[in-house]
C-alpha cells in the first residue's frame, strides 16, 4: 500500500511540474542539431569569424576549409581560419545556426502561424549579443531580426529555454 501511495504522489508531482512548464509543440524538432547542408557545410559557407572580427557577413572560400566535429566551415583567409581553430566555441553560432527568432517567437506568431522551432536562416542577417552569434531568417517578405529586436530580452530568454527542451528530444 505504501508503495502504491508513493507512486501516486510521484505521478501527481511530476504532472504538476510538467503542467507548469510551457506547453509548446515545436517545428522541425527532428532536424540535426546543427543547421548544415547535405555536404555538412555550416552557415551556407559564410565565415563565422568575420561576424566577430569585422561585424559583417562574408562568404568564405573552400580554399580555407576547416572541419570541426564533422562539420565543414569556410573562411575568408588563413587568419580567420586560425582564429577559429584557436577557439571554435567562441565563433560557433548559437542554437546550432538556426533562426534565433524561430525559437524565441511566441507560439503561433511565426511565419504563417507556424510554431516555434528550428528554422533556416539568411546568414547575412545576424546579431552579436554578449559575444555570441545569433542568425535570423530574412527574405523579401520577413526580416525576423527586426521582429526579434522589438522584444529582444523576452525572445532571447524563450529561445534559450526552448533550445534546451528541443535538444533533449534528440
Amino acid at each position: 500500500m505504501n508503495k502504491l501511495y508513493l507512486i501516486l504522489v510521484y505521478i501527481l508531482i511530476t504532472t504538476t511540474v510538467y503542467a507548469q512548464k510551457e506547453a509548446v509543440k515545436f517545428a522541425n524538432v527532428n532536424t540535426p542539431y546543427h543547421n548544415i547542408d547535405k555536404d555538412s557545410l555550416a552557415l551556407n559557407g559564410f565565415d563565422s569569424t568575420e561576424y566577430f572580427v569585422n561585424n559583417r557577413a562574408a562568404r568564405g572560400s573552400s580554399k580555407y576549409l576547416y572541419k570541426y566535429q564533422g562539420i565543414k566551415y569556410y573562411f575568408l583567409n588563413e587568419k580567420n581560419k586560425s582564429l577559429f581553430i584557436e577557439n571554435p566555441k567562441k565563433y560557433l553560432p548559437e542554437f546550432g545556426g538556426y533562426c534565433a527568432y524561430g525559437l524565441g517567437m511566441e507560439s503561433g506568431h511565426g511565419l504563417n502561424g507556424n510554431p516555434p522551432g528550428k528554422y533556416p536562416v539568411n546568414p547575412e542577417t545576424f546579431k552579436i549579443i554578449d559575444n555570441k552569434l545569433y542568425l535570423f531568417y530574412n527574405d523579401y517578405r520577413y526580416n525576423f531580426l527586426e521582429i526579434w529586436e522589438s522584444n529582444e530580452k523576452a525572445n532571447l530568454e524563450r529561445a534559450k529555454k526552448r533550445w534546451k527542451v528541443i535538444n533533449k528530444k534528440n
